[in-house]
């Protein structure tokens, strides 16, 4: 293997997500107060991680003693999963130190930047949590009026305190890129671009965000354009990962290009090369060519592409 993992992080949620218990509101102050309900806090980004290591799921979660009825606490209802009910804490109205003094050993990391977390096999579940509670920290006020919104159904919708309108849970879908070519004598290659403001040796592949009244395949054939202008073709869907970092959802395809010339929109793309895999891997176990975060969906296409090419 050329990295050490080659997966999609923060997809493959278990959760059943029991959407139909939203609205059973005797049924959720039930289990809130059974104390049998675990919770995940949640403050400003960051996740709770506790020190007790007894058992993973203790690490971010714990069993509900009557937390839920502190003021100034968010709290969505997330779904259940072996029998147990899971809701999200958000306490974001609070400074740092009185949340931890609440929770009691622990502290508040930020998902991606520990092994903890983002290796877990929880990790899906806290993304979830996270795009959830930063959606409702973004529509705290109607977008028709002005007004305050409120939360209802166990955090899944806000609704205007004045006009009644109501508002729903959104992703940003955006497109993100490989785009392969093939040389005269059948050797494949595929493009990588350095990011303005990146890293002089850090690669990755191309992205954009979907624009009304375009499918993910006209996205990218413009994005393609756009960037390093390449007309593209033979648009393949690989996989997808939710994104909350802030809120998208990274849809991941292969392309084809008719040409390997370049026209680069320095606005977005400092410099684009074109690698055969070989070369990737060469480069990569050197410390010469710097890829992807480990945790993106430009890490796996580039990693796939680099692994099933290989084998040629």
């Amino acid at each position: 293997m050329m990295f050490e993992t080659n997966r999609i992080f923060y997809s493959g949620l278990k959760l059943d997500r029991t959407s139909h218990l939203r609205k059973d509101k005797k049924w959720l102050e039930t289990t809130l107060a059974s104390g049998r309900a675990r919770m995940i806090p949640f403050w400003k980004k960051k996740h709770w991680i506790s020190t007790d290591t007894s058992h993973e799921m203790n690490q971010f979660s714990f069993l509900n003693k009557g937390l839920h009825t502190i003021q100034n606490i968010e709290i969505a209802f997330l779904g259940t999963y072996n029998s147990e009910s899971f809701f999200g804490m958000d306490f974001s109205a609070y400074e740092e130190k009185k949340a931890n003094k609440i929770l009691g050993t622990g502290e508040f990391v930020d998902l991606r930047m520990t092994l903890v977390l983002k290796h877990s096999y929880y990790a899906p579940l806290l993304t979830y949590a996270r795009a959830l509670f930063q959606w409702h920290e973004n529509h705290r006020f109607c977008n028709r009026c002005g007004r305050p919104t409120a939360s209802q159904e166990a955090g899944h919708i806000r609704v205007c305190t004045a006009c009644n309108h109501t508002l729903y849970p959104r992703v940003d879908p955006a497109v993100i890129v490989l785009i392969e070519n093939l040389s005269k004598h059948g050797e494949p290659r595929c493009l990588l671009g350095r990011h303005r403001g990146g890293m002089p040796n850090m690669y990755s592949t191309l992205a954009g965000f979907v624009e009304p009244g375009e499918s993910l395949e006209e996205t990218v054939k413009r994005e393609m354009m756009e960037e390093v202008g390449l007309e593209v073709h033979n648009v393949r869907y690989i996989a997808s990962q939710p994104w909350p970092f802030p809120s998208s959802l990274m849809v991941g395809f292969f392309a084809e290009a008719y040409s390997t010339d370049l026209i680069l929109d320095k606005q977005e793309v400092s410099e684009a090369l074109w690698f055969n895999p070989a070369e990737i891997h060469k480069l990569v176990s050197q410390g010469e060519l710097i890829l992807s975060r480990e945790d993106s969906i430009a890490r796996y296409l580039i990693q796939r592409w680099v692994e099933e090419n290989l084998k040629h």
